[in-house]
């Protein structure tokens, strides 16, 4: 399964169903679940040739109207995401912010999870 079947799947059940890659839709009112791949490790074997899967770097961002929406989506974003059957594993503890301009409350959190090229 790809990267966006994967963090798709494990996250469409949340924020009313918007999740989205890169931004969220225009016009889509919040709560919402933006995500980015970041980067992650590719594995080549000795003769140089890669592996069926690789470890995927990805930035998961919430936003929410308010600062105990923003923490709640985000706790149920990190369970969803490290449920045995995706496996992802965060890279620290989430970080929070806030956006003035659309005065909604931001968290994000980087998880690294195993996917197929």
């Amino acid at each position: 399964m790809s990267a966006n079947q994967i963090v798709e799947r494990a996250l469409k059940h949340l924020a009313d169903g918007h999740v989205f890659p890169d931004v969220a839709e225009q016009g889509v009112r919040p709560p919402w679940i933006v995500y980015q791949f970041s980067g992650g490790e590719i594995t080549v074997d000795l003769s140089g040739t890669l592996f069926d899967y690789y470890q995927a770097r990805v930035q998961i961002a919430v936003w929410h109207p308010t600062p105990q929406g923003r923490s709640s989506l985000m706790q149920k974003v990190l369970h969803a995401l490290i449920a045995p059957d995706v496996g992802a594993v965060p890279l620290g503890a989430p970080g929070d912010v806030y956006e003035h301009e659309t005065q909604l409350h931001g968290s994000r959190v980087d998880v690294n999870l195993w996917c197929k090229f």
